[in-house]
């Protein structure tokens, strides 16, 4: 049923026409390590998404031999991985975690959209009010990757640069001039391959691994109601609507030294290639391991070996007499098995071993963790690193007080403007279609993905998600940058839950609108990532505790982009529109307005709880070279190494995350021979 619900959901994407042990390996280890079976490799990296991948294949192709770890699967062989418009989350793609909001549980339970779990076991999605007897609350749903290539093979794939400021602010907090806008900028022209653009567009590739997508206006030709929707807005700022189609196809990733303070509407290109089939981290893995010498042999000594949930980082802590020296991460130790981590939906207490296999790996040179946001602060924590006061609650011995592990997280938080309009929103087939064709959203048969095979088809096609529309709030920080994001779709997007579940809301009419607005720069940094136990097959207590932190200014960013929504709602013509907004409820007064915002928006972006910082803030857990602090031969590059959320969408930003990281360890590995 969760399939079926998961593909339902695909076909509601598709109105926008347009997620044993397997081990492969290369080169053998170079050296065997101390004890039995041991393997020794220059470099362990831990997680294959967007922060593990590339920095695991440069470092291969530099010719240092990496072990890569993978807890999930690789479920290339999935056709719904390959095709961007059925990239839904699946049971083999995804971990389930359930977060909280707030640490208040009268405000928690108040959250329309949380997940409880009834007594025979199945889902329902509501608030407290509602929420059946026999149901425990779980908490609300925060799917993440947990697959070869992590959260890129199941996530929309919006590709948008943070600003420009937000690469120089970290070369300002950290006093290292490598991190600037311009540096980065190059970075992303080296790893784009730009498929949208004329090549040569200044700011962009067109011959790296990254693969980019937009839209080139029919979608909206053939979307008369979405594209009247995204004229209203246009006007609203002051502009043409007659202007809106090609608008609507401008590069959002421009050079313009005033893109960061241009709001207005946009291209949203997303990370896919000429026919709109997925790029991911899994792309750049599974091309390294194929590539081979004349002789058939493998050309990059990388080895990735799925299947494995690292349970603790190893450490040399011998000082010796007369030295002082820090503790030196020389290895992990990882469970082998299928579906260990019990936010895998298909682990089972009766299924699943008691006592899977431990194994153990070294590393010459440095053990890198790119496990996510919420799985490298917990490795961290299991291994001694963390907070004293925590580790000390469930008696972990310390290896190093460092109380900025799991803490400082950040999301950027999302709500939809609902609206009804004077008829339904329609899609007119393409031209180039089959008469009559009907997608099946990849169940058996589908003729679409045969389509696609061929470079045709719906599936071929930019989706109605390729709009962007930013607004520059007077509450916007950096003051003039736009700090609101709105994508326009015809339907609300009010958040996740599994697609199995019972959901308490009554089912939108088919003239339902929603203008999804995702705040851009938000001031929380509030969030934690704590143990729940020693058992790392458990998952952590995650708490966003949103608002807790620069509430006022982001809460009245929040409200303007409402009121700007419900003001082009008001602008749409006929016979769309005028449309009508219900939600946010109307009438409400600021405090209520605000108090909705609090408990109903979400976030799926969550980054931060291992950052960067300046020396001496006793919570940067990391230098500029992503080297944790009082800790040699151990560093974070993923998500968690953001001291603030990048831009509206992180997954763009942590790719260029790990090129640097592999520029700066590829500098340190040369300069120590």
């Amino acid at each position: 049923m969760a399939t079926r619900m998961c593909r339902g959901l695909a076909a509601l994407l598709l109105i926008l026409p347009s997620y044993v042990l397997s081990t492969a390996s290369t080169l053998p280890p170079r050296g065997a390590g101390p004890n039995s079976g041991e393997d020794v490799y220059d470099y362990i990296v831990v997680g294959s998404g967007p922060g593990g991948a590339p920095l695991a294949t440069n470092l291969a192709k530099a010719g240092y031999s990496v072990l890569l770890l993978e807890a999930g699967d690789d479920q290339s062989g999935d056709i719904t991985t390959q095709i961007l418009q059925l990239g839904i989350p699946q049971f083999t793609n995804r971990w389930d975690f359930y977060v909280r909001h707030f640490a208040d549980d009268a405000t928690q339970l108040r959250t329309n959209h949380l997940t409880w779990q009834r007594a025979d076991g199945s889902l329902w999605v509501g608030n407290g009010s509602a929420a059946p007897a026999d149901a425990t609350l779980l908490g609300i749903y925060y799917p993440r990757g947990a697959t070869l290539g992590g959260s890129s093979v199941i996530n929309a794939g919006a590709t948008i640069l943070p600003s420009r400021s937000y690469w120089d602010s970290i070369g300002r907090l950290t006093g290292d001039r490598s991190w600037n806008a311009d540096n980065i900028r190059n970075i992303f022209k080296r790893i784009e391959d730009n498929h949208y653009l004329p090549p040569g567009t200044p700011g962009h590739g067109f011959t790296g691994y990254f693969d980019t997508n937009g839209n080139n206006g029919t979608i909206w030709e053939r979307a008369p109601g979405t594209t009247a929707i995204l004229g209203a807005m246009v006007s609203e700022l002051g502009g043409d609507p007659a202007d809106t189609i090609s608008l609507a196809t401008r590069d959002i990733n421009n050079v313009s030294p005033t893109r960061d303070q241009t709001p207005g509407l946009y291209g949203l290109p997303l990370h896919a290639n000429e026919t709109w089939g997925r790029f991911s981290a899994r792309d750049l893995v599974l091309s390294t391991l194929a590539a081979k010498k004349p002789n058939g042999s493998p050309r990059f000594p990388l080895t990735l070996k799925t299947h494995a949930l690292v349970s603790k980082v190893l450490f040399d802590t011998k000082k010796p007499k007369g030295r002082g020296r820090k503790p030196r991460a020389v290895g992990v130790e990882y469970l082998e098995g299928q579906s260990l981590y019990r936010a895998d939906p298909r682990y089972s207490p009766s299924t699943s071993p008691a006592n899977p296999p431990v194994r153990t790996a070294r590393a010459r040179k440095e053990v890198i963790l790119s496990a996510g946001v919420f799985n490298t602060p917990q490795i961290l924590q299991l291994s001694g690193v963390g907070p004293k006061s925590e580790l000390a609650r469930l008696n972990i011995s310390l290896v190093l007080d460092l109380p900025g592990v799991g803490t400082h997280m950040t999301d950027n938080q999302e709500l939809p403007i609902v609206g009804l309009a004077q008829q339904p929103f329609d899609t007119l087939p393409s031209p180039y279609d089959p008469p009559g064709l009907v997608c099946t959203f990849g169940f058996p048969g589908d003729p679409c993905i045969d389509l696609w095979r061929q470079g045709l088809g719906p599936y071929a096609r930019a989706a109605l998600n390729t709009n962007a529309f930013t607004l520059a709030t007077n509450h916007s920080s950096p003051p003039g940058e736009v700090d609101v994001l709105f994508f326009a779709i015809p339907f609300p997007f009010r958040g996740y839950w599994r697609f199995d579940a019972v959901v308490n809301f009554p089912p939108d009419p088919p003239t339902t609108f929603g203008l999804s607005m995702v705040k851009i720069n938000p001031g929380n940094r509030a969030g934690t990532v704590k143990l729940k136990s020693t058992d790392p097959r458990d998952t952590p207590d995650i708490n966003f505790n949103i608002f807790s932190e620069g509430a006022t200014r982001d809460l009245a960013a929040m409200r303007e982009g409402i009121n700007f929504g419900r003001r082009a709602y008001e602008g749409v013509p006929a016979p769309y529109g005028p449309v009508l907004p219900t939600e946010p409820p109307l009438g409400a007064s600021v405090q209520e307005e605000e108090q909705w915002i609090r408990e109903q928006s979400f976030g799926h972006h969550a980054s931060g709880t291992c950052a960067i910082g300046r020396n001496g803030d006793p919570f940067a857990v990391l230098d500029s070279k992503f080297r944790v602090r009082g800790i040699d031969g151990l560093r974070v590059v993923d998500g968690s190494a953001f001291p603030a959320a990048p831009g509206a969408f992180p997954v763009t930003s942590t790719f260029l995350l790990s090129e640097k990281a592999s520029e700066d360890i590829l500098r340190d590995a040369r300069r120590r021979g």
